[in-house]
């Protein structure tokens, strides 16, 4: 399935469903685009934030303690780390970790259809 372009939120409304993205720079923007896709091809919407700084799992959590559908995804540039958590996972357990400069467009895809997946109670799609 082709992405046309990802509807995304950059407003601050906290109380928007979405799953949550936070990324910290520099994140190649085709990272971001993968699982922005991803999740759009579910029908789920996203809310990107830029924070200044931060490891992907930490972002994870802070985004899915956020979003109001408990599902966050970080990107740390610094890291080129993608992490996927739930709201209810303990600290430093993400779901999905994965470097992101190692990891293909399909997958960083899968990402963002995992977290969708999440949301939905749907079953998880295979990560390589």
């Amino acid at each position: 399935m082709e992405c046309s372009g990802p509807a995304v939120s950059q407003r601050s409304d906290q109380d928007r469903p979405a799953v949550w993205i936070l990324a910290c720079p520099p994140v190649p923007e085709g990272i971001v685009w993968a699982i922005l896709c991803g999740l759009e091809e579910e029908g789920i919407p996203a809310q990107l934030r830029n924070v200044p700084e931060g490891p992907a799992e930490a972002l994870a959590k802070q985004a899915a303690d956020g979003s109001p559908l408990a599902v966050g995804i970080g990107v740390s540039g610094m890291e080129k780390v993608v992490a996927l958590r739930l709201r209810e996972l303990p600290s430093g357990r993400p779901l999905f970790e994965l470097a992101a400069e190692t990891c293909g467009i399909e997958e960083l895809r899968r990402v963002g259809a995992n977290a969708a997946r999440l949301v939905k109670g749907d079953p998880l799609a295979h990560l390589e």
